[in-house]
């Protein structure tokens, strides 16, 4: 997937140098997207779906505490309230698996989402600092993660059903692999763009909004069933999106938070510039009283 992205990030790059960007942040998001994942495929191996998907949802508090911290965001009770229904939803459609908890699949599990934040606040420094597209930034990174999870994928990975499955799925399965580069390639795309053109936390809620979007999806069309408790966490959810959304759209609407730069009013010329107007003349300014 993420030699997709890199594939992807150079035939769909603009040419634009990144030599600009000291490569200690370079590092930085690399390292984070690199233990992130790491972290969540460790998670999932050593915890239930339920005690994983409550530890996932870590993420919008720390996002939502990193962008104060680091970025100068100001806390919002609003914001905080509805991220906390939003939190309560997806928990409630999400969690019908047992939750149990154990020591290593507790660390991973918190420590995968503080990875997942650093490198989402990371993202969107760089970007806001140095103006990267999406695919400008993956072309920067995607080759480095690579080359980091190929080297641990004996970690986080079972390689000894590979070759069984390869054998059963055969083609199926190469068109599928294939399938799911592609996919990834657009997700990591998207993933920056949004970010680029929103904020860390705005992110996580569409995150969130994915995960109503499977469920959905799912009992729609491909008959999944969908309990009581599912369709009121997704309730739940959406009216913490709606909530979310209304909230930050309160700004003036001429406000620009994320603008560095004004353009200042044109003077008016007096009329009785008007024939050097039409002529392209440049009038001698007034003189001083002194001159």
């Amino acid at each position: 997937h993420q030699t997709s992205c890199a594939v992807g990030a150079w035939l769909g790059g603009s040419g634009k140098p990144i030599l600009k960007v000291p490569k200690v942040y370079i590092a930085a998001i690399v390292l984070t997207r690199t233990a992130s994942n790491v972290l969540v495929n460790l998670s999932l191996k050593y915890n239930t779906v339920g005690t994983y998907q409550l530890l996932k949802m870590l993420n919008v508090p720390f996002v939502f505490l990193g962008e104060w911290m680091f970025m100068g965001s100001p806390l919002q009770a609003s914001i905080a309230i509805s991220l906390a229904v939003l939190c309560a939803g997806i928990g409630t459609a999400t969690m019908g698996n047992v939750v149990s908890f154990s020591f290593l699949g507790t660390v991973f599990g918190c420590l995968a989402p503080i990875a997942g934040a650093a490198n989402v606040l990371f993202i969107k420094h760089v970007q806001s600092e140095f103006d990267l597209l999406g695919n400008d930034l993956l072309k920067a990174i995607a080759p480095w993660v690579v080359a980091s999870m190929v080297a641990l994928i004996p970690v986080t990975d079972d390689l000894s059903q590979l070759s069984s499955w390869m054998t059963t799925e055969q083609v199926t399965g190469v068109m599928v692999v294939l399938l799911s580069c592609v996919l990834a390639w657009g997700l990591e795309w998207s993933y920056v763009v949004v970010v680029h053109a929103t904020s860390a936390m705005t992110m996580q809620v569409l995150g969130h909004v994915k995960t109503v979007c499977i469920i959905a999806t799912g009992y729609l069309l491909f008959n999944a069933p969908l309990t009581k408790r599912a369709a009121a966490g997704t309730c739940i959810a959406l009216v913490a999106v709606g909530m979310y959304t209304w909230i930050k759209n309160q700004r003036a609407p001429n406000s620009t938070p994320d603008s560095k730069f004004e353009v200042p009013p044109l003077e008016r010329v007096p009329d009785d510039y008007a024939p050097l107007k039409s002529s392209g003349a440049r009038p001698n300014p007034p003189r001083s009283p002194a001159g």
